[in-house]
């Protein structure tokens, strides 16, 4: 039988705060400008750490994504403002419509997250030489699903993705499409995961090492996940639910 261990506050604040203060001024609410409708770059490419495309695997499964060679954002950051975000979005849902607050995309949409579990949101583009020019994405890190309680992910087709912010607006995007089905076998999330349209060369994540090698890692992500991401995970989900509020948002995507 699993044990939950109970957090205090001051350590769930912890969490999530040096990501509050670092991005705040990225998620205010005011919008200084209108960037238009979001454009639709293309695709992103689920990949091994390595860069080797998956076809599938699960909550534990380190991965990353990769974008088209040369995929820019419209402006740097110091210049211009611009960020990076991550989506884990239902596929029914516009990644052109998300908008972005403090932790990623708003509502019951999630950024992705990296593997010290934090949401991969409001990051930094490489510095121009001047405003109003195209800024570089840079690669992405190694990221993981592990941060996510069983549960939270309803079964379904999801689109994850990356994508160019201005402040709260979307201007452009690039996702793939994942299917998502329960596992009660699967830890830490209890499910797994396959790829949409994968490339012809992408491999299950089981053929990626022997389980025995892989063990100690996925043990220690899970581990970390519980200690930091659990705290991140309480106060979203409670700066979600006012107090005033009779009604209680479900943690799952649905």
């Amino acid at each position: 039988m699993r044990t939950r261990r109970r957090w205090g506050r001051s350590a769930i604040l912890g969490t999530i705060g040096g990501l509050a203060v670092a991005s705040a001024a990225a998620a205010g609410g005011l919008v200084p400008e209108d960037v238009g409708p979001a454009v639709d770059e293309g695709s992103v490419v689920i990949a091994a750490p390595d860069g080797t495309p998956l076809a599938s695997g699960g909550s534990a499964t380190p991965y990353t994504l990769v974008l088209p060679e040369g995929s820019t954002c419209p402006g740097d950051s110091a210049n211009d403002d611009w960020r990076v975000q991550t989506f884990l979005i239902p596929a029914s849902h516009d990644p052109g419509q998300v908008e972005y607050g403090v932790i990623g995309p708003e509502g019951t949409q999630f950024p992705l997250f990296a593997f010290d579990t934090k949401p991969y949101a409001h990051q930094l583009l490489p510095v121009n030489a001047g405003p109003g020019m195209e800024a570089r994405i840079p690669l992405l890190p190694e990221l993981t699903f592990t941060i996510f309680p069983p549960d939270a992910v309803a079964p379904g087709r999801y689109r994850i993705g990356v994508a160019c912010t201005y402040f709260r607006q979307t201007a452009r995007y690039w996702d793939a499409e994942i299917e998502i089905v329960a596992d009660p076998d699967d830890e830490p999330a209890q499910f797994t995961w396959t790829a949409v349209d994968a490339p012809a060369d992408a491999i299950a994540a089981q053929t990626l090492e022997p389980e025995s090698r892989r063990w100690p890692y996925i043990a220690g992500a899970a581990a970390l996940a519980i200690a930091l991401g659990g705290g991140w995970w309480m106060v979203r989900r409670r700066s979600q639910n006012p107090p005033s509020s009779t009604s209680s948002r479900a943690g799952a995507l649905r």
